[in-house]
């Protein structure tokens, strides 16, 4: 397998390449494009890479490493929430190895809406009161 590393050689072009390859069952193709993204976070401090490393764990059958890499993600970023749902997922008492469905972080978060607001009186006393629709 052959490995771009041309001038689309971007850390999120590596990142899509390896989503594509995880969901294809390339396993190889998959660890080949995460090492390459992985070179080119000069930081590396992105959560995505860990969190493919535990999707590509995790198919594999290695759910100890999946966690750690999961793990290491939520560790890098917090606010990252496919590292989060992903660790979730695994460590559930319902999860099935025939059941799965990793969060690859491919998708683009959905804002959640909260239904109360924290307001504050004169005397600095906080209240929560029911958002208006």
């Amino acid at each position: 397998m052959k490995v771009d590393t041309g001038a689309r050689g971007s850390f999120e072009k590596k990142i899509e390449q390896a989503v594509n390859a995880l969901q294809a069952k390339d396993y190889v193709a998959a660890r080949e494009y995460l090492r390459y993204a992985m070179l080119e976070n000069e930081n590396n401090n992105a959560p995505e890479v860990h969190n493919l490393y535990g999707v590509l764990a995790e198919l594999t059958g290695d759910l100890g490493l999946a966690g750690k890499h999961y793990r290491a993600a939520y560790a890098l970023d917090p606010a990252y929430k496919p590292s989060s749902r992903n660790l979730e997922r695994i460590t559930s008492f319902y999860y099935s190895p025939w059941d799965t469905n990793p969060d690859f972080g491919d998708q683009p978060e959905t804002e959640e809406v909260t239904n109360y607001v924290l307001e504050f009186d004169n005397r600095n006393i906080g209240h929560l009161r029911k958002r208006s629709q």
